[in-house]
């Protein structure tokens, strides 16, 4: 307080020999008395400290008790008094601090006795602001270092709680920052890593059965297959209609799916819905080439190797009038090492086939011979197939190639020189211009690649005589 502040004491002492009174300015006493305004009342935190407060003994011979001004000579005195001790009080923090501001300065130690002390507070700005409004700013003008330095500090301030919640925060707005980042230079749809990158790229493009696949793979690595398999039935209704292929590699996945983690029923059920989607021979070869590729990991696994052997049956079964299961078939055995298999199959598919897809059959075949099989058992096709169908020059050409491919350019050489002068025991061929053409300019090129000048040159005298015979 001031000298000269109106304060609301009661007197609870009075001692007439010592010339002084007690005085209490306890809030407690005036609860019940509202002829003053509470702001005149001091608070009972800060009453508690001094309950009683004692007057300074008063000389008697200076005032006279008996005298009628005795009560306003007194006040004036005690106001003297006051502003006395306050003038040395003041020339006594000018040289080695008062008590007023040792008590000031519990008052600022017990109001941040939770955090760390501070040891100097004139750095520019008020202290009286609310910590929300300086950790704003502090936000605001500091680099990412000291924001983390700041709310390390924080949390110490902080419980236990609140150290949590904002440890939780900060890892949030890093996972946030770190998207943001990833979204600006192109990585998030390159390399998706989350569920929301992965339904943003599947907005930008819902016609990639890549995309959907992707998908899929992500929740299977979370073991999550249920969700595996609605992202494949979402797939199949968000995919357009006229895209087909997409379709059928996103129900290959989940056919791949349902054959990994799911129970035979389950898979052939899948089959049977994709089949009614989609072609079926071309779900059963998808089928069929998944079950190959088990097998080639399995290392000779006999469930495996019996699984794949009863679903390549039963596509050439339901299938039996189309090639290319009879030549998936073939190049599975072939394969696996298992040629007389594959010789026996060679025949049944001869009978099941129509006549007029016997040549290309048989054509596909003898090329995987060469790459799996026996080299000689092609040649003994081709032969065949040459010697009835002179005229098919691609099948001579394919003849040509495979023979170069496996490394017999001199097969490759003898096979056209055969073809323009055939020995007398052979009919002679008669082939158009345009067919003769061809024949030398492929001649040519493999001299060119396999051959060297003397190779080149003959084709040349060969191309002259033909022409000259030709023409005469």
């Amino acid at each position: 307080y001031d000298p000269g502040d109106l304060v609301k004491t009661l007197v609870i002492k009075v001692e007439k020999e010592e010339k002084r009174i007690g005085l209490s300015m306890k809030a407690s006493h005036f609860e019940d008395d509202d002829s003053d305004d509470d702001s005149d009342i001091v608070s009972e935190d800060d009453s508690d400290d001094e309950d009683i407060l004692m007057t300074e003994a008063i000389n008697a011979n200076d005032i006279d008790s008996d005298d009628d001004n005795f009560v306003s000579k007194l006040a004036n005195k005690i106001r003297n008094t006051k502003g006395t001790s306050d003038d040395d009080s003041d020339d006594g923090n000018k040289s080695s601090g008062s008590s007023s501001s040792e008590e000031d300065s519990d008052d600022d130690s017990e109001e941040v006795e939770e955090g760390p002390t501070v040891m100097d507070t004139n750095v520019g700005f008020d202290w009286g602001k609310k910590s929300t409004e300086i950790q704003d700013e502090a936000d605001s003008d500091s680099s990412d270092d000291a924001d983390s330095d700041e709310e390390e500090e924080e949390d110490v301030k902080t419980g236990h709680k609140s150290r949590k919640k904002a440890l939780a925060k900060r890892l949030e707005e890093k996972e946030i920052s770190k998207m943001e980042q990833r979204i600006a230079d192109g990585t998030a749809d390159e390399n998706p890593e989350t569920s929301a990158d992965f339904e943003r790229l599947i907005a930008s493009d819902p016609n990639a059965s890549e995309n959907w696949i992707k998908y899929m793979a992500y929740h299977l690595s979370l073991a999550d297959i249920e969700s595996a398999r609605s992202t494949a039935n979402r797939a199949f209704e968000r995919i357009e209609f006229r895209q087909e292929g997409e379709k059928l590699n996103v129900w290959t996945a989940l056919i791949t799916l349902e054959s990994k983690y799911g129970t035979q029923n389950s898979l052939n059920e899948t089959i049977d819905r994709a089949s009614q989607h989609n072609n079926p021979k071309q779900v059963y070869l998808r089928v069929c080439e998944m079950m190959e590729r088990d097998v080639e990991k399995s290392h000779g696994d006999l469930a495996a190797i019996k699984k794949a052997d009863e679903m390549f049956a039963k596509m050439c079964k339901k299938f039996k009038s189309k090639k290319t299961v009879w030549i998936a078939y073939f190049k599975y055995l072939l394969k696996n090492g298992r040629h007389d298999e594959a010789h026996q199959l060679w025949k049944k598919s001869v009978t099941s086939l129509p006549s007029y897809k016997h040549i290309e059959s048989m054509s596909k075949f003898a090329q995987l011979e060469y790459e799996y099989g026996s080299a000689a058992r092609a040649r003994t096709i081709f032969d065949a197939l040459i010697d009835k169908h002179r005229k098919r020059m691609d099948l001579l050409f394919v003849y040509v190639d495979k023979e170069i491919k496996h490394g017999d350019v001199h097969v490759a050489r003898r096979l056209f020189e055969k073809t323009i002068n055939p020995t007398s025991g052979q009919n002679k061929t008669k082939y158009n211009d345009k067919q003769m053409k061809s024949l030398f300019k492929k001649w040519y090129r493999m001299e060119e690649d396999h051959g060297d000048e003397d190779s080149k040159l003959r084709v040349k005298i060969a191309a002259k005589e033909y022409v000259a015979k030709s023409s005469s």
